[in-house]
């Protein structure tokens, strides 16, 4: 079984076995912002699938960064309309006052099926704080 994993911004698809992408994000200056993220289910049978342990390469110079917990309920473009997944969201908080670049790295452990070994989906965040 194929395994899709959705981003929360964007629903950029997440597939490749071994990727290294570049995500640029604008956030305004002095609030929480999600930047990303992912939905995990399968994609034949609308079950749940594993959420991977995010590993943060490089946390942000100028704010701080945190994986949580998400639930979403999957649109009428999807095979699963209406369903119910779980996954993480993406959240960065710039310093107060701060304007400017920063930079994120994640590194999400994925397995495309059950008999593939695991690969290692690198991503950076680019964040514009305007």
């Amino acid at each position: 079984m194929r395994q899709i994993s959705l981003a929360l911004a964007g629903l950029m698809l997440m597939t490749a076995p071994l990727a290294a992408e570049t995500v640029e994000r604008t956030v305004k200056a002095n609030s929480r912002a999600a930047i990303g993220g992912f939905l995990s289910y399968e994609v034949d049978t609308c079950y749940s699938a594993e959420i991977p342990d995010v590993t943060v390469r490089q946390a942000p110079a100028n704010g701080s960064f945190q994986v949580v917990p998400h639930e979403q309920e999957l649109g009428k473009d999807s095979r699963c309309p209406g369903k119910r997944v779980r996954g993480l969201a993406y959240v960065y908080t710039p310093k107060k006052g701060f304007k400017g670049l920063d930079e994120i790295v994640l590194d999400v452990p994925w397995r495309s099926n059950d008999l593939n070994p695991q690969s290692v989906l690198t991503y950076t965040y680019r964040i514009r704080v305007e």
